[in-house]
């Protein structure tokens, strides 16, 4: 898609060293992992026995390392930052995530690196609005939006008809819902449209509670390392002149009476860890919904309290691998069995949905459904195996 809209990608690389900070000193993690008897030879197989046996990775974790240590705590809130949930509520597949924090990475699709400790990324120059605003100009008048779906009823022809905030209805052929599960809770959904149980389930689906603050800098520190203290998760941009505070459980509930509150907690190990190139303090806002909107100071966003997402992203919960693992094919395509086509007319997409088990919550993994659901509406309605 990049290609086909003319615009271009740019490679990053940001800095993964970080600190701990106790609030009084900071302890580099790089130094917490050696100060460990951890056997890195046998740490892949004692992983996955403790899979087996642990109900979440608060269990798999108490295995490995006693709670009142530094390290343990900076696990808790990087398993919690990357994945979603804290520990208590996320699976313990999630053992993979923590042998490459453990190694030194973030995870499968970030490994360690020997030579040095970063993490590479691509963006698109001038911003990655510009793709969603490209695939809106290509399709014109058919994107309409600022109208919330409220519900979606059986129409005469075996279609759907659609209703939405303000009265407006429109009748489909065939529905592709490419929603966060949290939200089916603010749609009605009529009988026989989605079965009882199977969207029990899909409302049932966990989401991360994730916010982030974002923080200009305008004179750049020495270096770009980051801290994390048992909440939050610090890192630069790839410039280096804005700081990402990420945040994580509780504290990820903020609105623009609460914002300011949340950021003062963390001025502290700001102030202490960058010292006088640390910006002053400036009260911060929560962003727009609107693209390119330039801020003066920090601004934020709360994903858990964002009412069109609800969260940040999903991820396996502690007795939800059964449901969330499950793979069939249909369509000649594979499938989440939880989110598979119903009758070849309702379709599921986003990243909750994706069969990419190793990069779940990315664009990838969004980006892997939209694809795949095209080639089974395709397959299915419109073209034949030539053509395909």
């Amino acid at each position: 898609m990049i290609r086909e809209f003319g615009l271009e990608l740019t490679e990053n690389r940001f800095n993964f060293d970080r600190f701990y900070f106790t609030g009084e000193q900071f302890i580099a993690v790089e130094q917490l992992r050696r100060d460990q008897q951890i056997h890195f030879e046998d740490l892949q197989s004692r992983l996955n026995v403790l899979a087996k046996k642990s109900k979440n990775m608060r269990e798999v974790l108490d295995e490995i390392l006693q709670e009142k240590n530094p390290l343990y705590r900076v696990l808790a809130v990087s398993l919690a930052a990357y994945e979603g949930g804290d520990i208590e509520s996320l699976s313990p597949l999630y053992t993979q995530t923590l042998y490459h924090m453990l190694l030194g990475g973030l995870a499968a699709a970030h490994q360690s690196c020997e030579e040095e400790n970063h993490i590479d990324f691509s963006s698109i120059k001038r911003g990655n609005a510009q793709l969603p605003e490209k695939m809106a100009e290509a399709l014109g008048p058919r994107v309409h939006l600022g109208h919330p779906l409220t519900k979606v009823a059986a129409s005469s022809t075996g279609g759907f008809i659609l209703m939405f905030q303000g009265g407006q209805k429109v009748e489909a052929d065939l529905l592709v819902l490419a929603i966060p599960c949290p939200v089916y809770e603010e749609i009605v959904f009529e009988e026989n449209i989605i079965a009882l149980e199977k969207l029990e389930a899909i409302k049932n689906v966990r989401y991360g509670t994730n916010a982030k603050i974002l923080v200009p800098f305008s004179k750049m520190p020495s270096k770009n390392e980051g801290f994390a203290d048992d909440l939050v998760v610090s890192f630069f941009n790839s410039e280096c002149n804005c700081l990402n505070l990420y945040y994580t459980g509780q504290l990820s509930y903020f609105s623009e009476k609460t914002i300011e509150e949340r950021y003062s907690r963390e001025r502290s190990m700001m102030e202490k860890g960058f010292g006088e190139v640390c910006p002053p303090f400036t009260s911060p806002v929560c962003a727009k919904d609107e693209a390119y909107i330039s801020y003066e100071g920090p601004v934020g966003h709360s994903w858990p309290n964002d009412p069109y997402a609800k969260g940040s992203y999903s991820y396996i919960a502690a007795g939800q691998e059964s449901l969330l693992t499950a793979l069939e094919n249909n369509e000649k395509e594979v499938f989440k069995t939880l989110f598979a086509p119903i009758n070849k007319k309702l379709y599921f997409a986003g990243e909750h949905t994706s069969v990419l088990m190793d990069v779940p919550g990315t664009l990838e993994a969004a980006c892997e459904s939209g694809e795949r659901i095209a080639r089974a509406i395709l397959s299915t309605h419109f073209l034949c195996d030539e053509e395909i």
